[in-house]
């Protein structure tokens, strides 16, 4: 009797650790969306006398808006005219253009497998209006020879309601 017990406890242990498995593979296909420009977003590449700037969206976009409440990735990548110029530093937020509803700070860090790329991960709340504009503004350092050089650039961009 002991020995039904015993071996009825580990199949209900193994059937338990079930669901973990599915959710860590749900996460890992869903870090592997591709970056895109978003069908609302008011400019991909921003183009400065410095090099250009692209910033691309990945995570739940849903006609070319993000949904709010849900989790999301920018890209930020930056091609320099000169190859002096290093990306030093990024310091970013999102506020609301249709609506001010604070500033949401966004952090960035340096991609694993893109050189001079960085990705923040962030999120947006939902707002009393289905479609809602934000800004996304970015202060960029760039050093070249020692010398630091600072970018302040925005983009706009929408979001939908869930």
């Amino acid at each position: 009797m002991i020995k039904v017990v015993v071996v009825i406890l580990c199949i209900f242990n193994i059937l338990a650790c079930n669901p973990i498995q599915q959710a860590s593979q749900k996460k890992s296909t869903h870090s592997q969306v591709p970056f895109t420009c978003l069908a609302s977003q008011s400019r991909c590449d921003v183009n400065t006398e410095l090099g250009t700037f692209t910033i691309k969206f990945s995570g739940q976009v849903d006609m070319g808006k993000v949904k709010t409440e849900l989790p999301f990735q920018i890209q930020l990548t930056f091609d320099a005219i000169s190859q002096h110029f290093q990306l030093k530093s990024v310091s970013s937020y999102l506020e609301g253009k249709s609506m001010f509803m604070g500033k949401i700070p966004v952090f960035f860090q340096r991609a694993e497998k893109i050189s001079d790329s960085l990705i923040a991960q962030t999120l947006l709340v939902n707002c009393s209006e289905e479609i809602m504009t934000w800004r996304l503004w970015f202060t960029v350092e760039l050093e070249n020879d020692e010398q630091v050089t600072q970018q302040d650039f925005f983009i706009d961009f929408d979001s939908q309601r869930l």
